[in-house]
């Protein structure tokens, strides 16, 4: 071999290493940009996520006149398998209405009924941010302030829309539905979609409300995606007052709220 070919090759290895070096490094580049396009899709899909959890909530409300308790049945039994969520009673406005009909609403979660069906995995009770597990879900009903919220009888300056003896109808929102929140992404640690009570209902209760130790908003960049008591989805910073956070989760705290947060 000639001493040119050998150049010759020597540079072209050098070449090859240089195109390989200008491919890593565009991709380096375009990396970030493409992790941004996913993460816009998986929220995007989360606030869509949300608008038909709340459109249900409202089509519910048209037929029954009040939005679902927090859990659909209750037992005197202490040994009983648990309750029913809110989020059973919206399956048939949820396009689960054969779903729902298999279900045995008298009968608690974990009956031997219930269990098998409350343990299909439905993609509108999943946050596309939060890797998927079957029959979960990662929203929650908002059930308005302190411990007490969940358990407050109205008129209450601290019950949320949802409540564990009671449901919400329109009216009780005097505070305003554009200003009250109904439900909220979790930070992906919430139990089955078919269970009542903390599995599916958060009330505020500790700071810092958001990604803290309530349990509420954890993918979402810079905060959280809630859908309101009338049927809109805002994304809340998690930099928000919380003296508004708390306005925001009552239906009948009596603030005054104006529409920038």
């Amino acid at each position: 071999m000639c001493k040119a070919e050998r150049t010759r090759r020597a540079f072209t290895f050098i070449e090859l290493l240089v195109v390989v070096a200008v491919v890593m490094i565009l991709i380096s580049l375009a990396l970030p940009s493409i992790q941004k396009a996913r993460q816009f899709a998986r929220e995007a899909s989360c606030q869509n996520n949300l608008k038909q959890l709340a459109l249900a909530m409202h089509n519910y409300h048209d037929v029954y006149n009040r939005f679902p308790p927090a859990w659909c049945a209750r037992f005197s039994d202490a040994d009983s398998p648990g309750w029913l969520g809110w989020q059973s009673a919206i399956l048939p406005f949820m396009e689960q209405a054969a779903l729902y009909n298999q279900i045995n609403m008298q009968e608690g979660f974990a009956s031997e009924t219930n269990s098998p069906l409350l343990g299909i995995s439905i993609a509108t009770y999943l946050n596309p941010s939060v890797p998927p597990s079957g029959g979960t879900t990662h929203y929650v009903g908002i059930a308005g302030i302190t411990e007490e919220g969940p358990t407050a009888e109205l008129p209450s300056k601290v019950a949320g829309v949802f409540g564990y003896n009671r449901s919400t109808r329109f009216q009780d929102i005097t505070d305003g539905t554009s200003n009250t929140v109904m439900i909220a992404e979790s930070d992906g640690e919430t139990g089955p979609w078919g269970q009542g009570g903390p599995a599916t209902i958060r009330a505020f209760t500790q700071q810092p409300y958001i990604k803290g130790p309530d349990g509420i908003g954890r993918y979402a960049i810079g905060g959280v995606h809630m859908g309101f008591s009338d049927g809109s989805v805002r994304f809340i910073s998690e930099n928000i007052d919380p003296t508004l956070m708390e306005s925001l989760s009552t239906i009948q705290g009596d603030e005054a709220i104006n529409g920038d947060f």
